[in-house]
């Protein structure tokens, strides 16, 4: 394959526009660019990169309202909607009910003064502009727009402009030539069509804008929009009815190539409410949001996989009459059917399955700061943005070449640059840096002053470093030319990452307790200072609760936790549960809350009597949970655990603490009542933030082996398994596992953090 051969192609790539940098690729294959921002950018003016994003929807849309293939009649023209699984038009009795949904969710709201953004066809125009005093649509479809004028009412308008350009002066106008008072909205509609949109950028532009321009007391509504958390589950629907005979395992490999590939736009609740809370705090505007499940009768992808959210902004918070119970598996149409108009059907923004009735219906709306939290997206636009470099790359260089687009780098890339540069510079002190000077482990610990309990994660950094590029191992494990890292350059790279690990979800305590131990690692190797008191150095366990709970991954996978407990059920009597390290209850927290009404037997247990204490004082008042003292590196027979006894043993980030992996799965599987499963989160690959922070929680005590001989884990330095490790492991140990959460293509697949679950009875077998 071809490559620049001189610097001054590469320059005629870096003068692009939309490219900042162009480099030849690692070993001189290919070329890398980086993009601009500019080019990137939403605001404060669109970049190119966006802009040619959204003029492709543009265009596509613009042709198929011009085609009007589906159009029934004036006020129904379907054109665009089209089964997913068949190319198939959707059936015009559906889409009528569909739009009637949206047209009840919007009125439910009692709006005088609409502005929809993406009003496409006007498939709500024509059913809302005469209950409402004014209507103005806005869309970029010229067809669409023209076709709409035409007809046009009093009161009525309609203009070409995307959902970025409420401001402009051309939605401005239209906004008081219908009468608005003070050419404001007190509804903004955005209803399916946030699927066209690049990504949360742009989402977060449209609806900061939405929220500033909207009259006190009214309401955004962000509608039809595809549930990030469910584009698995809608991949594999589709591929499984267009190849019927496929084998599961075929289905769930085009399901999740089908994932990667998918061109829209798709979020979760949770994201959209951090988005807006995010505004609230910029604006001062008060939001509230309650989000709605589908409520068609028909079960299609419109009403599976899709969800409504309405967002009430400086509205008088109202009381519900009543508490709200979520109910599963009764059908949305149903829960419709039985509310009326005294109630609002919702979904629990962190669980889709689950849906409630809530009286009255302006009670839904909850503080957006309670939904927050993380949240998934699935964004395109990162897709679209490799696909035309790499297009721009070959028609300046005028000859086929292989184009890598590097991104800027996310939040946990930055914490893991940081971690490496911490390393090499604590490194550095031992004198390896020095030219022609060549060292041994036991060398560079001993010049360091390393304490003997911590020398294995020492060892642990010469390989990372080794593995970067950053030192190099020779002849007789001798290690040298350490690429040399001042302190300024390590704190040059962790400045401001604690805010945008805040924008990224993650709490700023958690991320300056990893930059902290960053900065002090000497003290930590040589044992003068313990990890414990800078992780729990603030009264209210912040930085603790950061760490197992509060950042995007962790809140994921403790509802995925809270998700499996609600489907498990005893065969008689109270759910036995088991939590092991159950720690500052990060976990805890959603396990309770998936179990609230039921009868159970939770035992809370750590290895810590300052933990329990922590554990009384959070949830002691939790009907049917004890607390207890428990080492899974001890006999857990003699800890007051009877064989068979267990409903559901749970561990997060505990596992990989055992001595003997092996012996303690073993007997956690003797603790579980046949069928019982085994709940447990773990790391499954290495973080070299964890490598200098909370991997020093994990060295054994002075004269303590860390590993027993017949740990798979053994003669190495290593503390993790992998996905695929566990699931040997569990086999091995008579412990059935399904596929560990989240599966590939999901948007937090690659952040290291797995759930696994495990059921009893498979059968133990002698391991090798």
């Amino acid at each position: 394959m071809s490559v620049p051969a001189d610097t001054e192609e590469l320059k005629r790539l870096g003068d692009h526009p939309w490219i900042e940098e162009a480099r030849i690729g690692p070993g001189g294959d290919g070329v890398v660019v980086r993009p601009a921002e500019a080019a990137l950018a939403v605001r404060p003016v669109l970049g190119g990169l966006v802009e040619e994003f959204l003029e492709h929807w543009g265009e596509v849309y613009d042709w198929t309202y011009s085609k009007g293939e589906e159009r029934h009649s004036e006020d129904l023209d379907l054109s665009g909607w089209r089964a997913s699984d068949t190319g198939a038009p959707l059936p015009p009795e559906h889409m009528r009910e569909w739009v009637a949904h949206t047209v009840d969710l919007v009125l439910s709201t009692r709006p005088a003064w609409i502005l929809e953004l993406g009003c496409g066809t006007g498939l709500l125009a024509h059913r809302l502009r005469d209950h409402v005093q004014g209507y103005v649509g806005a869309d970029v479809a010229e067809a669409a727009v023209r076709g709409l004028s035409e007809s046009a009412k009093p009161g009525t308008a309609f203009v070409r402009a995307a959902a970025h350009e409420v401001w402009s002066p051309r939605v401005g106008e239209a906004l008081g030539a219908a009468g608005f008072p003070n050419g404001r909205p007190d509804c903004v509609v955005v209803n399916s069509v946030t699927q066209c949109f690049p990504g949360v950028d742009y989402l977060r532009a449209v609806l900061c804008d939405a929220i500033e321009l909207v009259a006190p007391g009214g309401t955004v509504i962000i509608g039809d929009v595809r549930d990030a958390r469910l584009l698995l589950d809608f991949c594999r629907w589709v591929e499984g009815a267009q190849n019927p005979g496929a084998d599961p395992e075929e289905v769930e490999r085009r399901a999740t190539e089908r994932a990667a590939r998918d061109a829209e736009l798709l979020f979760d609740p949770p994201l959209l409410a951090s988005l807006a809370a995010a505004i609230s705090a910029e604006t001062g505007r008060d939001v509230r949001m309650s989000v709605h499940p589908k409520t068609m009768r028909a079960d299609t992808e419109l009403t599976r996989y899709r969800f409504d959210a309405v967002l009430r902004i400086d509205a008088p918070a109202r009381e519900k009459e009543g508490p709200v119970r979520w109910e599963r598996g009764v059908p949305a149409a149903r829960l419709r059917e039985i509310a009326g108009d005294r109630a609002a059907v919702v979904a629990d923004p962190s669980d889709p399955s689950a849906l409630a009735l809530v009286t009255p219906p302006e009670a839904a709306a909850v503080p957006v700061a309670q939904i927050a939290g993380g949240g998934t997206a699935h964004e395109p636009f990162g897709a679209f943005v490799e696909r035309r470099l790499a297009e721009v790359v070959r028609g300046v260089l005028r000859r086929p070449v292989g184009v890598t687009v590097a991104g800027p780098p996310t939040f946990s890339e930055r914490l893991e640059d940081v971690a490496l540069l911490a390393m090499a510079c604590t490194v550095r002190a031992s004198g390896v840096a020095r030219e022609s000077v060549t060292m041994t482990a036991g060398e560079i610990a001993d010049a360091l002053r390393v304490s003997g309990r911590h020398r294995w994660i020492l060892r642990r950094w010469l390989e990372v470093l080794t593995e970067e590029g950053m030192l190099t191992r020779g002849p007789g494990g001798r290690y040298g030319g350490l690429r040399p890292v001042s302190r300024r350059e390590v704190a040059a790279a962790g400045e401001g990452l604690a805010e945008a690990g805040r924008e990224a979800g993650h709490p700023a305590e958690t991320t300056r307790f990893m930059l902290t131990a960053m900065a002090r690692l000497p003290e930590l190797l040589r044992d003068d200072l313990a990890v414990q008191s800078l992780l729990f150095d603030d009264e209210d366990n912040g930085t603790a609760d950061g760490a197992y709970r509060e950042n995007p991954v962790n809140r994921y996978l403790n509802a995925e936790v809270a998700a499996v407990l609600r489907e498990v059920t005893p065969a008689a009597g109270p759910l036995r549960v088991l939590e092991l390290g159950a720690g500052v209850g990060g976990t805890t927290a959603d396990a309770l809350d998936a179990l609230a009404g039921r009868e159970i037997d939770y035992l809370f247990t750590d290895v810590s009597r300052y933990f329990l204490s922590l554990g009384r004082e959070r949830f002691g008042d939790r009907p049917g949970v004890r607390f207890g003292i428990f080492d899974i590196n001890a006999d857990v027979l003699g800890q007051g655990a009877a064989p068979g006894s267990l409903d559901v043993v749970l561990a997060a980030n505990v596992l990989h603490n055992a001595r003997d992996l092996r012996t303690t799965l073993a007997r956690i599987g003797d603790l579980l009542v046949p069928g019982g499963l085994l709940v447990f989160v773990e790391t499954t690959r290495e973080l070299r933030a964890i490598l200098t922070s909370m991997q020093f929680l994990m060295s054994p005590h002075s004269g303590e082996e860390r590993l027993a001989p017949a740990d798979p884990r053994a003669g190495t330095d290593r503390v993790f398994l992998t996905a695929e490790e566990w699931g040997r492991e569990l086999e091995g140990a008579g412990l059935r596992p399904s596929d560990p959460l989240p599966r590939a293509g999901h948007p937090l697949a690659t952040a290291g953090l797995h759930l696994f679950v495990a059921r009893s009875g498979g059968g133990r077998q002698t391991q090798a």
